[in-house]
């Protein structure tokens, strides 16, 4: 049992939510509970939502959680909830989870600021409810399906407490680089796993679902992997590999680690814009969900499944509400064990997100945890996958990822408990259940950071010496510059073909 099924890792890390926002209401613990728990546990139980009353107070009322979304003004449409875009700068999480900014030494964290610190926003007191809404088996099908389908975690934590670029470096690298914010867009001048694995001579393919922006793994890395842009290909690459015949060559079929990205930003298409499906709020759930679909069917449909193990996660909560308190302890990441402010020893976890293991050797129906002496699962976990399934360990003149993070991360291979003899072999037929419709669509939507990091990217890309620090920053003040998709789509559209 575990990796020496699979040929095949591929995850897709996806954007800014939390387990309780998408996935809070899978069981019920009572007339609905999960069929297995790893570590085993009888009655097997999920740490959900449907039978807990959690809330937040403002203004001496109590918002509970609650779902499904309701529409909520302007934009009225419970696919776009929350609207506007939680804050998710390290700060902001920290009153989040401590409902305070500056947490007493040793105070243990709560849950209790979401509301508040949501009332800080654009929406203000009088709608700061919609933190606490989230979307249920109905309202995000696809989501939900493929987590009852397969495995879930419901013990999986963002690396670090603070926004998309932290931890996506995490998935890289076992290291933020010392960041515990996006910042100012610099370069994460740290080895990354694709490194790893070009040195050990091991396939890998980063696929980005954009066409005039950058991949952000590139893009946040350029000084590690710009010299290998052969690897990043366009989200189509991908599903053309998993349609290739199971006896075809290695070249014709996925590498042996596959990353995918979403598309983050707006971007002039052929015949109209196309939108982010990357579920970061305020984005369209919709959108998000026939993305997941997509990749779930083109994995589901491929000749040589049973060698593929998909992991689906998010990079980080975004800003929305979740009842479990993020554990400390965490071992310190390598290089950087301390924030480059000082402030921040990365001893605590981020925010919970989902997580979930497809593959035919998985058990449908589990709720997967790490063992109570054990770190919890984070984004290392991963990396900590890699390194057992492909011996990434033991070349010395090529060494692995040297963070303690990693080293204490458990890995997937537990998860993978089924045998030949008795495979998953009723993938279901998943598609989206949800209407998009046209009221996402305002080219006045505000960009959110991540998105300008992305067009800082591309602005620097276009120039002589892109990873020039005069040249870094100057394309994130530019970037920062634009505050509106209309804004993001006149840059982008001269380069449009």
């Amino acid at each position: 049992m575990g990796m020496e099924n699979i040929e095949h890792v591929v995850v897709v890390m996806m954007e800014n939510r939390s387990f309780d926002n998408l996935l809070g209401w899978l069981y019920d613990n009572q007339t609905d509970p999960p069929l297995f728990n790893i570590p085993p546990q009888s009655p097997a139980t999920f740490d959900g939502l449907a039978d807990k009353a959690c809330a937040n107070m403002l203004n001496g009322q109590s918002l509970p959680a609650s779902r499904p979304p309701t529409g909520w003004p302007p934009a009225n449409n419970p696919s776009l909830v929350p609207t506007p875009d939680p804050q998710e700068e390290f700060d902001h999480i920290t009153a989040q989870i401590f409902g305070t900014a500056c947490p007493a030494p040793g105070a243990a964290p709560d849950m209790s600021g979401f509301a508040q610190d949501y009332a800080t926003t654009s929406a203000g007191a009088a709608t700061a409810g919609q933190i606490m809404q989230g979307f249920g088996p109905r309202e995000a099908n696809v989501i939900n399906q493929l987590a009852r389908s397969f495995a879930v975690s419901d013990r999986w934590f963002a690396s670090v407490p603070s926004q998309t670029w932290p931890n996506r470096a995490f998935i890289h690298t076992g290291s933020s680089d010392g960041h515990i914010n996006n910042d100012n867009y610099e370069l994460y001048d740290i080895p990354t796993i694709f490194n790893v694995l070009e040195s050990q001579g091991k396939s890998w393919g980063v696929f980005h679902n954009s066409t005039l922006v950058p991949s952000l793994t590139l893009g946040q890395f350029l000084g590690q992997l710009g010299a290998f842009d052969d690897h990043f290909h366009r989200y189509d690459d991908f599903k053309i590999f998993c349609q290739a015949n199971a006896a075809s060559p290695p070249t014709a079929r996925l590498p042996a680690y596959s990353f995918i990205e979403p598309r983050f930003t707006p971007e002039p298409g052929l015949l109209e814009i196309d939108y982010p499906n990357d579920y970061h709020p305020p984005h369209n759930v919709c959108r998000g969900e026939q993305f997941l679909a997509d990749v779930y069917q083109a994995v589901r449909n491929s000749p040589y499944r049973d060698q593929i193990l998909l992991v689906i996660t998010f990079d980080e909560h975004g800003g929305c509400y979740d009842h479990v308190p993020p554990p400390s302890g965490a071992a310190a990441p390598q290089p950087w064990p301390q924030s480059r402010d000082g402030r921040f020893d990365f001893s605590r976890y981020g925010v919970r997100v989902p997580a979930i293991v497809i593959s035919s050797y998985v058990q449908p129906g589990t709720v997967f945890r790490a063992s109570p002496n054990e770190a919890p699962y984070d984004h290392t976990s991963v990396l900590a996958t890699l390194r057992d399934w492909l011996a990434l360990g033991s070349d010395p003149q090529h060494p692995f990822l040297p963070s303690l993070r990693i080293q204490n991360a458990p890995t997937l291979d537990r998860v993978l408990t089924l045998t030949d003899q008795n495979m998953n072999t009723n993938w279901p037929n998943i598609t989206a259940q949800c209407t998009v419709g046209e009221d996402d669509q305002s080219l006045q939507t505000p960009l959110n950071d991540v998105q300008k990091s992305l067009i800082a990217t591309a602005i620097r890309n276009n120039s002589d010496n892109p990873t020039d620090p005069a040249t870094v920053a100057g394309a994130a003040g530019q970037a920062k510059s634009m505050q509106t998709y209309e804004h993001a789509l006149n840059y982008l559209r001269p380069a449009a073909p």
